[in-house]
């Protein structure tokens, strides 16, 4: 049986742990478009429904194959580079199609990597982005983006 031992908590230091995985790794590497699909997501900055509540922002989603693994069993899960980038809607929510402003970062995206239509961006290189942001709480996330 083991003892219960007192320990000053001014002692106690931090300890990195070895299970994380520094996705900075993968920043200016390259790799291809696997997948796209258009998604709804909650946005702040959409029309508002009668009830005040914001209508949920259609979106193409980008997503370049697994670039590793971390954890295992059911903590397991496959880590992606993955941008959204907005479509265009109208007031009401419905989905107009993809904006061709020069200024829209899905058409920055697309002229970056020689596509001149959604439908090609699957199979074409692009260089993956750590992007650093703070989660709120102190703590700095990378995100697996693309560059543009």
């Amino acid at each position: 049986m083991e003892e219960n031992k007192t320990i000053d908590l001014d002692s106690l230091q931090p300890v990195k742990s070895g299970d994380g995985v520094d996705l900075k790794k993968f920043h200016n590497t390259t790799t291809v478009v696997e997948k796209i699909e258009m998604v709804q997501t909650k946005s702040n900055f959409t029309a508002k429904d009668a009830n005040g509540n914001p209508i949920p922002q259609w979106c193409l989603k980008i997503s370049s194959p697994v670039l590793t693994t971390v954890g295992e069993g059911e903590q397991k899960f496959d880590i992606r580079a993955s941008e959204l980038f907005n479509l265009s809607q109208d007031k009401n929510g419905k989905l107009l199609g993809y904006p061709t402003n020069k200024d829209s970062n899905l058409v920055k995206f697309m002229k970056d990597i020689g596509a001149n239509h959604p439908k090609e961006i699957i199979g074409k290189t692009v260089f993956i982005k750590a992007h650093e942001k703070d989660s709120g709480e102190g703590q700095i996330r990378t995100f697996l983006k693309f560059k543009y």
